[in-house]
């Protein structure tokens, strides 16, 4: 069996959460989370340090859409960044829907954004990892 390796986004305006699987364990984890330059601008710098790292065979995005499947002004952003990431690391990209990631992974580690030790940038690379573990038991089946 060929082991291949993947890597999850969630794409944000000021940060991006990482999370990487391959198919042997079909588990994804959090990695890391990118900080964008405060011009708005991707960090691909950051983003070439993670993904050189691997040896990737397919990226995957999560698609932010509204509670009807319609898309938002995120979706567009998410949109560019995955078409940017394809053609910058010529992987192919899988876009998956991330309704309610964010909601999830605020609940799973209890994020109360009031607390003074809350950390946004755990919420990205859950929701990172949320969005690959989704599209791993999709496809994996």
């Amino acid at each position: 069996m060929k082991i291949e390796t993947y890597l999850g986004f969630d794409v944000g305006s000021k940060r991006t959460g990482v999370a990487i699987a391959n198919n042997l364990v079909a588990q994804a984890s959090g990695i890391g989370v990118v900080t964008h330059h405060k011009n708005g601008a991707t960090n691909w710098g950051e983003f070439d340090q993670i993904i050189n790292t691997h040896k990737i065979s397919r990226f995957v995005v999560g698609l932010p859409l509204d509670k009807n499947g319609g898309e938002q002004k995120m979706s567009l952003i998410a949109r560019s960044f995955a078409k940017k990431l394809e053609k910058r690391y010529q992987t192919k990209v899988e876009m998956i829907d991330e309704y309610l990631s964010s909601f999830d992974a605020r609940s799973q580690l209890k994020y109360n954004p009031y607390h003074p030790n809350a950390k946004r940038s755990e919420v990205d690379r859950r929701s990172a990892q949320l969005i690959l573990q989704t599209w791993l038991n999709e496809t994996l089946k």
